[in-house]
């Protein structure tokens, strides 16, 4: 081979090529090549190449690197959660972010040479990628998946606070935060149909039937969203509602007069509302939301006056009404009147008579029509007669009759089997009978019957052994 001034010739290639291998237009020779560097300076100049090119070197030339781990993959969209990040290359060069869903984090530290501690900036709930952003030339790792949480709801106001029991329905309002397409609202653990206003609006129909009782029931609102949660709770009362009277109807009173029944018109009552008389419950018979029935015992009439009804339904809500005003008369004066008449066949039977309403009670449960009966006495409420019948076998006994519940009492502790039994008289309350028997020795004696207790006694301090003692009569 020939060579020029001591260096050997180099033949090149009439087709040369560019770096980017475009054909020259024309062939040249190369420049003859440097002086050789000396030894040690080769291996330190070839290091440093080597590193520049390194550097320098765009990211599409190597393979994309990866997030072989990021722990945990889920937190809460308001961000703050620290995560770790494990990346399969080395990260020592260049600076280094971490992009959640395209928001960079704040906070990132460098915890080895392919780990990294970030802290998740705010997000929109729901799955989004994160890469890392490294080197001088900004290569991104292929993107891994982090999940924003939505943030559970928040409650702070009802609107309204309470509602009427018995109610047709109700538009209920929720003011709070957090809340999205997603939040639904439940009625104690029954959910109901909510419609989002805003995020800090709710609102919600709640059915009649879960209005139809009264009882304080929670609400609450529950992110259906993966990873969502529970609000708090806030009371709604179902309240009764005040009851209200309009009116009263009873029969007829006079003081002292029997037990009977009232009555009572209004609005707004419940199953569970009761009648008060002076103060007095009474029971009561829910007949409507505007119609209850109570039954006036007897001791409440005892005396004359205006004595004032209401009606009380019990919490939540409910409370008194106000007082309508019901009259009881003094009685009046010798208004029953009791008598013996032949009128039917011949035969005498008792008759009543009430003055004050100019009525005439034939007693036909008490008058037997193959006996004769006679001898009444009436109690001053007009309620019991006793009176004397032949009807056993044609001797003599006394019979009591309760007007009100139209029953005859046989009075078996008081009748002899084998006596004149006669001439009765009862008290004015009703509880005592007096009357006359011939069952000692048959001469005849006074006796005293206590219809309560059902005991009998002969008046021995009243009677004389030698003597007729009858015709009796007792006080009131």
């Amino acid at each position: 081979m020939n060579t020029t001034d001591g260096c050997p010739a180099t033949r090149v290639s009439t087709r040369t090529f560019h770096r980017d291998s475009r054909p020259l237009s024309h062939p040249f020779h190369l420049p003859p090549p440097a002086p050789p560097f000396p030894p040690h300076a080769s291996r330190a100049a070839a290091v440093w190449l080597s590193a520049a090119f390194w550097l320098l070197q765009p990211a599409a030339a190597a393979a994309q690197a990866r997030i072989d781990w990021l722990h945990p993959d889920k937190g809460p969209a308001r961000g703050g959660t620290a995560v770790l990040i494990e990346v399969n290359e080395n990260l020592i060069l260049g600076p280094v972010r971490v992009e959640f869903g395209g928001r960079p984090s704040s906070q990132v530290r460098r915890l080895g040479l392919s780990i990294l501690e970030v802290i998740t900036p705010p997000g929109e709930p729901g799955p989004v990628p994160v890469r890392v952003v490294y080197g001088l030339w900004g290569s991104s790792t292929a993107p891994a998946v982090f999940t924003y949480l939505p943030l559970a709801p928040q409650l702070t106001r009802l609107h309204p606070p309470s509602v009427s029991t018995g109610s047709d329905g109700l538009v209920l309002e929720v003011e709070g935060e957090h809340f999205t397409t997603t939040s639904r609202l439940r009625v104690g653990d029954v959910p109901v149909p909510t419609t989002l206003i805003s995020a800090q609006r709710l609102q919600a129909r709640i059915p009649a039937v879960l209005l139809a009782s009264a009882r304080s029931v929670d609400i609450r609102a529950t992110e259906t969203a993966v990873g969502g949660g529970t609000s708090n709770a806030l009371p709604l009362a179902i309240a009764n509602p005040p009851p209200q009277v309009a009116g009263v109807e009873a029969p007829p009173l006079r003081a002292g007069g029997p037990g009977t029944t009232l009555i009572v018109r209004g609005r707004d009552f419940r199953s569970d509302s009761r009648v008060h008389l002076a103060g007095t419950p009474l029971p009561t018979e829910f007949r409507t939301g505007e119609e209850l029935a109570a039954v006036i015992p007897t001791e409440l009439l005892a005396k004359p006056g205006d004595l004032p009804v209401t009606v009380v339904t019990p919490e939540p809500g409910g409370g008194q009404s106000k007082a309508v005003r019901l009259s009881v008369p003094p009685p009046f004066p010798g208004r029953y009147l009791a008598f013996t008449s032949n009128r039917r066949g011949g035969r005498n039977h008792i008759f009543l008579f009430d003055r004050e309403m100019g009525r005439l009670d034939p007693l036909e449960e008490a008058n037997s029509p193959s006996a004769s009966e006679g001898y009444p006495s009436i109690s001053a409420d007009g309620r019991f007669i006793v009176f004397q019948s032949d009807r056993n076998r044609g001797q003599n006994d006394i019979f009591l009759f309760d007007r009100q519940t139209r029953r005859l009492d046989l009075l078996p502790e008081l009748n002899h089997p084998m006596a004149f039994d006669g001439f009765p008289h009862i008290s004015a309350d009703g509880r005592f009978i007096v009357f006359e028997s011939d069952r000692l020795n048959g001469r005849p004696k006074i006796f005293l019957f206590d219809r309560h207790t059902r005991a009998l006694s002969e008046l021995t301090q009243a009677n004389e052994a030698t003597a007729d003692d009858g015709l009796a009569s007792i006080s009131d």
